[in-house]
């Protein structure tokens, strides 16, 4: 008994650090993200955009995508930020769900 509760209590030790490890590591993706855009609306002479969540239904006007953040391959749905330029050749960043890639996936 004490074998399968000592195997338990390593069991929610190392989920708590994966878990942990994941929000770290999609955070990081966002703000590498955000760091990219703020350099490239500074060299094309924009303003940075502010992000907007996503909306099921929403139209999106997209002229020329100019970035998505990277996959932090965390086996979650993680937030994610997809930046364009509109119509109107403002920069545009949506922020939306999806489901992460698992590191062993390729």
């Amino acid at each position: 008994m004490k074998t399968f509760l000592a195997g338990g209590v390593l069991l929610l030790l190392l989920t708590g650090q994966a878990l942990a490890y994941s929000d770290n590591r999609a955070e990081q993706v966002l703000t590498e993200h955000q760091q990219a855009i703020s350099a490239y609306a500074a060299k094309a002479g924009k303003p940075m955009p502010t992000v907007e969540d996503y909306r099921y239904g929403m139209k999106l006007d997209i002229v020329s995508f100019v970035r998505q953040s990277d996959d932090p391959k965390t086996c979650i749905v993680v937030p994610k930020l997809m930046t364009f330029e509109d119509s109107q050749g403002r920069l545009q960043t949506i922020r939306y769900s999806a489901q992460s890639q698992c590191i062993n996936n390729k």
